[in-house]
């Protein structure tokens, strides 16, 4: 079983025979990465301002509409794409009132993860066999947390991210550094937290956050982060104790890349203190609503993708830019910006990756739709992307791997860019953005182990 994984990354590299492929405009107004190419799928989703149940491919300045079924919208098709290896079911129940609707949301092992990380359903203490995928328990030993600093809340702000990075730097500063690589156009820091070895051969990023409505995914980041602090000298997985994977891969954290768009989306205009800013997102409200992108106020903010003056930070990356298709006009979602690498939050990004640390993988946390997006035209990593989606796919129970057309994005940005690296997106929740906190239970079991199978791939690389 110790080999497993390795088995995973191989069956991945034999490349994806895509087939039933239609193009979606997911992201040009809403959803996850770029503008995709599904695979017999609706694409991630877009639910618009003025549409408070609806998704679906729409062009920008077309009215947003459409009927979705609770619990699955958008939902990739099986079969439709390649082949992707499958270990048992990662995933809680949604039969009935599980996670889907805030009920128990247990998972085939019987864990109630509703509330995240240290709730089990009939309380007790951690039970380290819960985190393991079916079959190899006996190889991981890593606890949940009990007491955790990071709650589970339906708004985690950055405020409150802040907070928690300050307690659990204090609570673990040998083992956690936190630096900052950047400042939003509001002023707030966007932080690089590193677990492990500074001067490890291998680093891995993980990101979450780079679009506003997507806030539970910050969340998950610094769980996943109290999850590692806590099992950093006495947990191992497969066999390998975590200190020691640690003296090999760090890994950086940065859980909140747009805390602008998090701030807009969670508490609308008045979240955000700069005056200008908040003209501007008046402006992106008058111009939406001339073009049919509008609606109610209150709703419309809560679906904010973009930066505070409405830049779209996925699309703002120099990742065949001038390709991609734009609202022409700074918008809640859609606008590339005037140039590529003009904010200031793509340029923090861009940064950190362009630093001295020898990269091997890169996470991209969005939302939603359960699926992975690997690929790009021109991709210099293809086959390694292909193995890490593939291994992503497996631990997170069946995420459906798709390729990506486009450009604009991070991942694009980094798999053409001078030093790539293996790169892929990973596409949380079932239903339309901003997720409900009745979605986390599933989430969180799908994705808690995500960092350690992909230190594990990077020490083989």
């Amino acid at each position: 079983m110790r080999n497993y994984h390795r088995w995973v990354a191989l069956a991945g590299a034999a490349m994806l025979t895509i087939t039933n492929v239609s193009v979606s405009m997911a992201d040009v107004v809403g959803g996850g990465e770029s503008l995709e190419t599904a695979v017999t799928v609706s694409g991630p989703e877009d639910s618009g301002p003025a549409d408070t149940a609806g998704d679906g491919p729409q062009q920008p300045g077309a009215p947003l509409g459409g009927q979705e079924t609770p619990g699955q919208e958008n939902q990739p098709q099986e079969g439709t794409a390649s082949r992707v290896i499958r270990v048992g079911d990662n995933q809680p129940s949604n039969s009935g009132s599980g996670a889907a609707s805030g009920g128990s949301g247990d998972s085939s092992s019987g864990v109630d993860y509703s509330q995240g990380p240290g709730f089990f359903q009939g309380g007790g203490q951690p039970d380290p066999s819960q985190t393991a995928l079916p079959g190899q328990n006996e190889d991981i030993q890593i606890a949940d947390v009990s007491n955790p600093l990071v709650q589970t809340t339906a708004k985690y702000s950055y405020d409150q991210m802040v907070q928690d990075i300050n307690a659990l730097q204090q609570k673990y500063s040998s083992r956690m550094h936190v630096n900052p690589i950047g400042t939003s156009l509001d002023g707030r820091t966007i932080y690089d937290c590193i677990i492990g070895n500074q001067g490890a051969p291998r680093h891995i990023l993980i990101q979450a956050g780079i679009h506003g409505r997507e806030y539970l995914n910050p969340m998950l980041l610094m769980q996943q982060m109290e999850m590692i602090l806590v099992n950093y000298d006495t947990g191992s997985f497969h066999g390998n104790p975590l200190s020691s994977m640690f003296d090999q891969v760090a890994i950086h954290f940065v859980p909140m890349t747009n805390p602008d768009g998090i701030t807009i989306s969670q508490f609308g205009i008045d979240g955000i203190r700069s005056q200008q800013l908040k003209d501007a997102i008046s402006a992106c409200y008058v111009m939406d609503s001339a073009a049919g992108r509008g609606g109610d106020l209150g709703v419309y903010l809560s679906k904010w993708k973009a930066n505070a003056q409405g830049v779209d930070l996925n699309l703002n990356f120099d990742a065949l830019w001038a390709e991609v298709y734009s609202t022409g006009y700074p918008s809640y979602s859609g606008f590339k910006g005037t140039a590529p690498g003009s904010e200031p939050e793509t340029q923090a990004m861009m940064n950190l990756y362009s630093s001295q640390y020898p990269w091997k993988a890169v996470i991209h946390y969005h939302s939603m739709g359960n699926v992975i997006y690997w690929d790009i035209a021109g991709n210099k990593v293809q086959p390694e992307s292909a193995q890490l989606a593939n291994l992503m796919s497996v631990v997170t129970g069946g995420y459906q791997m798709l390729p990506s057309e486009g450009g604009g994005g991070y991942k694009d940005w980094i798999q053409l860019g001078n030093n790539p690296v293996p790169s892929v997106t990973l596409e949380t929740g079932r239903v339309s953005c901003p997720i409900p906190i009745s979605e986390y239970a599933l989430i969180w079991a799908q994705n808690r182990l995500t960092w350690a199978y992909a230190m594990e791939w990077a020490m083989g690389r």
